[in-house]
């Protein structure tokens, strides 16, 4: 949807309800961002923010792809919480102390009344809290508006927690409250009306006035316990009698204000907020109007697991609402009274503030752990994404990128786990930054917000309503736990709006905007600061207002400034930056202006941050009075030198003169009118920078209109920065004078921290500061070299340091030392120039030792002379080694590397020794002895050579690493070689072959990796194939082997030259047998056999130890022979053809198939022939049954029937049943399953049918004969319903029973009609079958009928 116009803008009406809840408040504005739009959350808010700003608080809902991972693992999450008083948020009492109270009203009682509170008070059987039942009144608007509203029962319940109330008792109350307080009540208003007054006159007073004030106030007089006149402060001791509480300074006792119960003190500017007089009346500190006892914040609570903290949200939601939903209005509402007092005491549990580098954040973070349910694609996404809460105060644009360490709740963000009626309590956040929050899961969080605009009226309001909590804390609204109903608000005048968050939605909350709430159930949010551009203005109104109420800031806001206008800020933030910088710089130049007109002269810079790109990487010191940082300045004082004040309270730092003070600044307001004009160039950089602006800069009003008397005169700042310049340039005329430079330095102190119209008197301070420290150089370098001179441990002047002095041009100043010391520089540079030269020849040993000698005796230390040191030694060095290598004649003694190095050396220090030429030749030597050895080694290396050349070099004193090398290698196979012998010994005797094998294979791989040929190795290679042989021989001797493996190895052995051992002769007779067996294997299998032959091949393989290839195929052949055997059992049994009851009756096809198998076999069976036979008879019968079918189709196809004699039908019909029995039997007795049985059994039957119904045409059948025959014939016309004459004789039969029915059953059918026997009779012309009898019969009853009626 994008930003557009919001919803709740657009029509003023609510967004999701008509109304927030039962208090029917207007609903905050709920943006849409687009894809496009939610890319930059920031620009996006500086976008909706003119629209937004004015409700104070917005809900933003993210497009519907938004959908980041929750990262933290529920199973093991823990966090602590707070227990939270909700019935106490507002309707509690004042934390009141009953004894100061006491003080006071017997105070009240003695000095108006004249009398003492000599006993208690009594309210229903206990003693009654005058203090409570006051400060309860109090809270109503007092006892008029109490009465008039009847308020005492809200009254009873703050005095009264908890009991039941009864009229009698409000009645009662009310008389006590008029009897002990009425009269007290009026005198406590008065007061506080005088307080005011005085508060406003000493606003409006001016310096005078202050002063007349402090004097007055310096004179009072407090009563302590014992009625005893007490000074405030003794300024005249020493030592001082009463410190602040605050500062923990004695000093200004003028303005210490003592508390008339413990008699502690407060400087008066030290209260939160200050106050500008000493007030009228009796004073108490707030630890003594204020009770531990009732003190009132949310405690620490347990910790808890979420799954445990789940279960305490739900028997919550259960008390209040059962198992049903409430709805917000619900909720809401009884929130309200809860909060009001109206529903008893009521605690919950809230995780608030947990710090989420702590316990873990729920939006991804590149170091955590990524859950395996979440996609390595989505986590990374979410990691980077500027709407992540850890990311979002460091995107660019945001004025907290420039802070260094990380600030929990507000750059590390704070999570957040609530629970039904758990809540935030009006505030504001921390100076005043912009916040945002979201909602992870979880039931909604209902928010209230009154806009920044309003945030004096919010204040107000609540001191009204509120007017005990805020005397006993005046800074109740920075304690976070005060909520007051949103409807009190709007009805005096003060918006407000509300907003309810749901899950997957932010919500912002703009500067100064006080906002507040509480949760709808369990849920899980997390929220953190940020601050762009536009929040400068409002960042400067909260430092101001920490300053205010002495509250220790997080961060020092002229710190952000700086370092912001000194980085690459975006250009939105130019306006906000300039006027905040402009802001700063003019209250920067007015303080330190009035604190030069105070007569603080003396200034220095403050030590330069190390990384001052970078806000808060080092801690300043802080005001002891606001507790400020200190970051531009600060004002300090020799008598305190670990305290600090800003330059708004250096008065009260000490009671020193200010002429002891010292101003340290950071920047000067040079450096910082830069920064002003360096931001807006860059605003306008094609317009220079605004007249005004530069008048802002460069006008100074109060140092240009206000003069300070000076030695008797009135003169201006830049007067007195002309007159400095004029000394200064007569004092560099004149001889260096220490004192005059130092007394120069330090007037110049109150110019230096000033703007850019000082840039004369800063650069002549530093030529100043040059000039001295020049001239302090030549001195001490003189005074070293007198001191040397005249003998003594004395350290000597560095020749570096005098000539770096004497090449300053033009020289600052007129020194007398200069050119002495450039004399004895002459020296020096003369002696340096011979130790160079020396030092770059070939010079001899002692001619350096004669140069060193000079330089020590010189009053100036040349660097060259380390050098010349240092060569000398290295030379005597060298030849010592040299000497040693020269002298040693033991073989391999000395190591070619330290010749070498010898050699190098020399060739460094350029000095001529007579050890030299000697080194020379040893090192010669050894170079041709490596080149003898690296060629050796470089080839093809026999042990021959090696040999000869071991024998030569064997007395060289030298230790060449080759030739050791080559040595090691001659060893290395001459051990070889001796192992070899021991392995050859009777090797072809032993048995374990395998063994020997293993030990040729060790031999060979040590062998193959010798650095030198050696002749044997071949002969190992031969000996492991030979061993190798007999090991396949000895297996196929203990087991049987292929034939053709067996033939293989004796061929190998041939070659090998081993077929003569007895091990192969042994195993050439095994191969002969194997191969004879073979051959008549073959010769028996290329033409059949009997069973006997192939039996006795078998027999004969036992004994063969080699695997024959044929003998598969002879046992194949057997299995198959018997295989076949066994499955021509069946039909080979004797009773065969024998009644087929008994068993089941044989398959044709396997017949078939087993016949067809008998000509494959290898093996001759006299039953193959009994199978063929059988099957031959098979076939005949077949043939003849399937002749007799034909017979039958033939029949069935006559369609002249007629009585069945007269064409010998019925004849046919009996002789072809005759035969179909004849043949059935035949084939019933084959015991095979021929198809053509049940054929002709089914024909059988049929024609028995046929023949029965053909009987009728001479037979009077009955009724029961004819309908036994219809239910047959059901079946019949299923089985053949193609069929002409069975049809025909159906037909006839169902004509037959009609008739049948008529005439052979009369008494089972009813009275036949007349014209049914006519149809009858008209039907019989249709049928193809002849029933004389019947249609007699029928015609006869006809006429019978027909007579009789």
């Amino acid at each position: 949807m994008g930003k557009g116009r919001p919803r709740a803008v657009e029509t003023g009406q609510n967004l999701t309800v008509s109304s927030t809840g039962s208090l029917n408040i207007q609903s905050g504005p709920v943006y849409y961002p687009s894809e496009e739009e939610f890319r930059d959350p920031l620009g996006y808010i500086y976008k909706i923010r003119p629209e937004a700003e004015p409700y104070g608080i917005c809900k933003i809902v993210p497009p519907k792809t938004w959908n980041p991972p929750f990262s933290l693992n529920l199973d093991s999450f823990t966090f602590p919480t707070k227990t939270q008083a909700i019935h106490q948020l507002q309707a509690r009492p004042a934390s009141c102390d009953s004894k100061t109270f006491e003080l006071e009203y017997n105070r009240f009682l003695e000095g108006h009344c004249g009398k003492k509170l000599k006993k208690r008070v009594i309210f229903e059987g206990e003693e009654l809290d005058l203090c409570k039942l006051f400060n309860a009144v109090r809270r109503y608007g007092g006892y008029d508006k109490v009465v008039k509203g009847k308020k005492w029962g809200e009254v009873f319940r703050f005095v009264r927690s908890g009991k039941k109330i009864s009229e009698c008792a409000k009645h009662v109350l009310c008389q006590l409250y008029r009897e002990h307080l009425y009269d007290y009540e009026g005198y406590y208003n008065r007061l506080n009306r005088e307080r005011a007054k005085s508060y406003k006159r000493g606003i409006n007073e001016d310096a005078k006035n202050e002063k007349k004030a402090k004097i007055y106030s310096s004179k009072r007089r407090r009563k302590n316990s014992d009625h005893r006149n007490v000074k405030v402060c003794k300024v005249e001791e020493e030592d001082h009698d009463q410190i602040c509480e605050q500062c923990r300074s004695g000093l200004h006792g003028e303005v210490m204000l003592l508390c008339d119960r413990c008699n502690k003190g407060w400087h008066i500017y030290c209260l939160s907020p200050p106050l500008k007089q000493v007030p009228p009346g009796n004073w108490y500190c707030f630890e003594c109007l204020n009770s531990d006892k009732d003190s009132f914040g949310f405690i620490p609570g347990k910790q808890f697991t979420l799954e445990a903290f789940r279960r305490l949200a739900d028997r919550a939601n259960k008390k209040w609402f059962g198992s049903g939903c409430a709805s917000r209005v619900q909720i809401e509402k009884k929130f309200w009274e809860i909060v009001e007092g109206l529903a008893g005491d009521v605690e919950v549990m809230y995780g608030s503030d947990l710090d989420t580098s702590v316990h873990g954040s729920g939006f991804p973070r590149v170091n955590d752990q990524r859950p395996e349910s979440v996609e390595p694609k989505a986590w990374d996404e979410y990691c980077k994404s500027p709407w992540n809460l850890n990311n979002l105060p460091k995107l660019k644009g945001s004025m907290l990128r420039a802070v260094h360490h990380n600030i929990t709740g507000v750059m590390v963000p704070w999570l957040y786990i609530g629970m039904l009626f758990s809540a935030f309590c009006w505030h504001f956040e921390d100076h005043c930054f912009y916040s945002m929050n979201y909602l992870h899961w979880g039931e909604p969080k209902c928010w209230y917000s009154v806009p920044g605009s309003e945030a004096s009226a919010f204040e107000k309001v609540m001191r009204d309503c509120l007017p005990d909590l805020f005397d006993a804390q005046p800074d109740l609204l920075f304690q976070l736990v005060t909520m007051l109903n949103p409807s009190v608000l709007r009805e005096n005048g003060v918006p407000v709006y509300s907003v309810l968050q749901e899950p997957g939605n932010f919500v912002i909350t703009f500067p100064r905007s006080y906002h507040g709430g509480f949760n709808l159930g369990l849920n899980c949010a997390e929220a953190v600061n940020f601050a762009p551009a536009d929040w400068l203005p409002h960042g400067g109104s909260g430092a101001e207002l920490y300053q205010l109420y002495r509250k220790a800031p997080v961060l020092s806001h002229e710190e952000l400034l700086c370092v912001v206008a000194k980085s690459d800020w975006d250009k939105n933030a130019s306006t906000y930056l300039r006027k905040e910088l402009l802001r700063m710089y003019k209250k920067e130049r007015t303080f330190r202006e009035r604190l030069w007109l105070s007569g603080i002269t003396r200034s220095s810079p403050m030590s330069p941050r190390r990384s001052p790109e970078f806000v808060g990487t080092e801690e300043d010191p802080t005001c002891i009075i606001c507790k400020q940082y200190l970051y531009l300045s600060a004002v300090v004082c020799r008598c305190r030198p670990s305290a600090f004040v800003c330059l708004e309270h250096w008065e009260h730092l000490c009671e020193c003169k200010s002429s002891k003070h010292r101003l340290l600044y950071r920047h000067t307001l040079a450096v910082l009118a830069d920064l002003v004009l360096i931001v807006d160039k860059h605003e306008s950089e094609e317009m220079p920078p605004s007249d005004s602006l530069l008048g802002n800069i460069s006008s100074s009003s109060e140092l240009n209109s206000l003069k300070k008397k000076v030695k008797g005169a009135h003169v201006t700042h830049a007067q007195l920065a002309e007159q400095w310049l004029s000394q200064a340039c007569k004092i560099f005329q004149g001889p260096f004078s220490g004192d005059a430079y130092a007394t120069l330095l330090k007037e110049a102190e109150q110019f230096l921290w000033a703007g850019a119209e000082m840039d004369s008197v800063r650069d002549v301070v530093k030529n100043l500061t040059a000039a001295r420290k020049w001239v302090q150089g030549i001195r001490d370098c003189l005074s070293k070299i007198e001191n040397w001179s005249a003998g003594g441990d004395f350290e000597k002047v560095a020749h570096k340091r005098v000539k770096k002095l004497l090449s300053v041009d033009p020289v600052p100043c007129n020194e007398p030392g200069y050119h002495k010391l450039k004399h004895c520089a002459e020296e020096a540079n003369l002696l340096v120039h011979d130790i160079d030269a020396a030092l770059s020849t070939f010079s001899k040993l002692d001619e350096l030792e004669l140069l060193y000698s000079r330089a020590c005796s010189s009053s100036i230390h040349v660097e060259q002379i380390l050098k010349l040191s240092q060569k000398i030694s290295l030379v005597k060095v060298w030849i010592d080694n040299a000497r040693k290598a020269i002298s040693n004649e033991q073989p391999a003694a000395v190591e070619v590397d330290i010749l070498y190095k010898l050699k190098t050396e020399i060739l460094e220090l350029q000095v001529q020794v007579q050890e030299k030429e000697m080194i020379f030749d040893l090192v010669s030597q050894a170079e041709s002895c490596q080149a003898r050895c690296r060629s050796l080694l470089s080839g093809s290396v026999t042990l021959k050579d090696v040999e000869v050349l071991l024998q030569e070099m064997a007395s060289f004193s030298v230790n060449i690493p080759e030739l050791a090398l080559l040595k090691q290698y001659q060893i290395d196979a001459s051990l070889w070689i001796t192992k070899l012998n021991d392995i050859m010994i009777n090797i072809h005797q032993r048995e374990d072959q395998q063994s020997v094998i293993n030990e040729l294979n060790r031999i060979l791989v040590d062998g193959e990796s010798l650095k030198i040929q050696v002749d044997e190795l071949s002969l190992v290679k031969i000996e492991l194939k030979k061993a190798c042989c007999r090991e396949k021989a000895i297996k196929a001797r203990n087991s049987k082997m292929a034939l053709d493996f067996l033939q293989q190895l004796l061929a190998d052995a041939v070659i090998l030259q081993i077929e003569r051992e007895d091990l192969f002769i042994s195993l050439s007779r095994e191969l002969a047998g194997a191969l004879q067996w073979e051959e008549r294997a073959k010769d028996i299998l290329a033409c059949k056999a009997q069973m006997s032959e192939f039996e006795d091949l078998i027999r004969m393989s036992e004994d063969i130890v080699a695997i024959m290839p044929s003998l598969g195929d002879v046992k194949a052949a057997i299995l198959v022979a018997n295989s076949w055997l066994n499955n021509s059992k069946p039909f080979l049994e004797p009773d065969l053809s024998g009644s087929s009851t008994s068993r089941s009756l044989l398959k044709l096809d396997d017949l078939k198939e087993l016949v067809s198998e008998s000509r494959f076999l290898k093996i001759t069976f006299k039953q193959q022939n009994v199978l063929e036979t059988i099957l031959e008879n098979s076939k005949r019968w077949q043939h003849d049954a399937y002749s007799l079918l034909q017979d039958v189709e033939c029949l069935y196809s006559v369609t002249d029937i007629g009585d069945g004699r007269s064409n010998d039908l019925i004849l046919k019909i009996e002789h072809i049943v005759n035969l179909i029995e004849s043949v059935s039997k035949a084939g019933l007795s084959f015991g095979l399953d021929f198809p053509e049985i049940p054929k002709l059994q089914n024909a059988c039957s049929t024609l028995h049918w046929c023949n029965k119904v053909l009987s009728f045409c001479y037979l009077m059948p009955s009724y029961e004969d004819v309908e036994s025959l219809m239910n047959i014939s059901e079946q019949l016309s299923i089985m053949h319903s193609s069929c002409n004459l069975l049809s025909s004789l159906i037909f006839g039969a169902k004509w037959l029973k009609k008739v049948s029915e008529v005439i052979s059953a009369p008494v089972k059918c009813n009275a036949c009609k007349l014209t049914d026997a006519e149809e009858m009779l008209a039907a019989y012309q249709d049928i193809s079958v002849a029933f004389p009898m019947m249609v007699a019969q029928l015609t006869e009853a006809t006429c019978k009928h027909r007579s009789v009626y």
